[in-house]
């Protein structure tokens, strides 16, 4: 039986991504991808970029938003052209699919002040990502609604922040609903009548770093993790949101199948 294996990532907000949780999950992934079952798919649930410099808090010169932009883009540039090397050095044929957070949005949200003529031309953001040459499918999630489904379960950048968000997800929508946006990770089940129509709701994280400046230092419920998703042909799936803990993980090791924990601190040591 032919399964499709996918890595979904959530909130990143580059250049504010963790770096040393990311080392611990890029190692991850080229064990994957130098296994007898790479990766067929890769998939971020927006918030890919920060954009912090078009933020309507952020009232800095419009020569320093330039350069924060060019800034931006070429840490996401980075980001894609590290991760396509990885999934692809497994399967040439992984898709990629990327979609729209309200940060990634910000490049076209006409209402933000910081908006004008004379850097407009710099938030062409599938442009400056190169997005249609690299072959990664661009979602209108936050703008338009757009949803990517996989078999029976679909993927959106998130909508509500309120305390039980996944539940309401799950109700609004009426089908298996998976989703960034809140930072956090939370599942709830919707049971319907019928065999095998109980419904999920579930939030999948973060992977941005904890101590976000506009925080201030308050607490939050944010959670750094990934997940990976195995389809079946008749569209059923299982998921595995892989919780991860001071840069650290442990996993199954895609070569033995025996654990194997990935350390980010080791990784990148200070």
């Amino acid at each position: 039986m032919k399964l499709e294996k996918w890595l979904v990532l959530p909130d990143l907000q580059i250049p504010y991504h963790d770096l040393k949780t990311l080392a611990a999950v890029e190692a991850y992934m080229v064990d994957v991808s130098s296994s007898d079952e790479p990766f067929d798919g890769w998939l971020q649930i927006g918030d890919f970029l920060d954009f912090n410099e078009l933020s309507r808090y952020n009232d800095g010169s419009e020569g320093s938003v330039v350069d924060e932009l060019e800034d931006s883009y070429a840490a996401g540039n980075g980001f894609l052209d590290r991760h396509q090397k990885m999934i692809r050095a497994g399967n040439k044929k992984a898709k990629f699919i990327l979609l729209e957070g309200n940060h990634d949005y910000r490049a076209y949200d006409q209402s933000l002040k910081n908006i004008n003529k004379k850097f407009r031309g710099y938030l062409n953001y599938e442009k400056h990502l190169r997005l249609r040459e690299r072959g990664v499918r661009w979602i209108r999630s936050w703008r338009d609604g757009e949803m990517y489904k996989i078999g029976k379960a679909y993927f959106r950048h998130g909508l509500y922040t309120n305390q039980y968000h996944a539940k309401k997800m799950v109700d609004r929508h009426g089908v298996n609903i998976f989703y960034g946006h809140t930072h956090d990770v939370m599942e709830i089940p919707v049971v319907q009548m019928g065999k095998d129509k109980t419904l999920a709701g579930k939030s999948l994280g973060c992977l941005c770093e904890y101590n976000q400046r506009y925080l201030k230092g308050a607490p939050t419920n944010w959670q750094q993790s990934f997940s990976v998703f195995y389809f079946r042909p008749d569209g059923f799936f299982n998921e595995y949101t892989t919780r991860i803990f001071d840069h650290t993980f442990t996993i199954a090791n895609p070569q033995t199948g025996l654990a194997k924990t990935y350390d980010g601190n080791q990784l990148i040591k200070a």
